[in-house]
């Protein structure tokens, strides 16, 4: 069973309507700019989601398990399910790391909240990056961030 908190039902709720536009469309580019334009670093929708991941992170159900300490925490907000769309929601916490070399077989959603102003993920700062599937990369983050990853069937 998975961590949860006061907020937690919010959160699902708001996830819900962003899971909803994502279902049945490509992992590409064009999801990447729907995602960004609809939900993006400006956006109330964005702005929601970051602040109930940060009482996440308070209540104890957002990047509650130690990776590599302070540096890397991560935890899974909601496994692969029809009502997700068959994707898991994972948050992490991370500060200047570098992860394993892998390959997205089915792709990856990444929602990026800097923390520190100029915060990256592979290059990317506030806002939304797709990688489709078979793309691979050594996950990177420069400075402070705040993620949230949708994993298709959970991988």
């Amino acid at each position: 069973m998975l961590p949860t908190g006061k907020h937690k039902p919010e959160m699902l709720g708001l996830l819900g309507t962003i899971i909803d536009d994502i279902r049945g469309r490509a992992l590409d580019a064009a999801l990447e700019s729907r995602l960004n334009e609809r939900f993006g670093a400006g956006s109330d929708a964005y702005q929601n989601l970051r602040r109930l991941l940060e009482l996440g992170i308070d209540e104890g159900w957002v990047a509650y398990v130690d990776i590599q300490g302070a540096a890397y925490r991560r935890g899974c907000i909601a496994e692969p399910a029809a009502q997700t769309a068959e994707l898991s929601v994972e948050s992490g916490l991370l500060e200047n790391v570098k992860g394993q070399y892998h390959c997205h077989t089915l792709g990856e959603i990444n929602m990026i909240m800097p923390i520190d102003a100029d915060a990256n993920f592979c290059g990317h700062g506030a806002g939304w990056k797709v990688f489709p599937p078979m793309s691979e990369h050594f996950p990177t983050v420069k400075g402070r961030a705040l993620m949230m990853y949708f994993l298709p069937q959970g991988r």
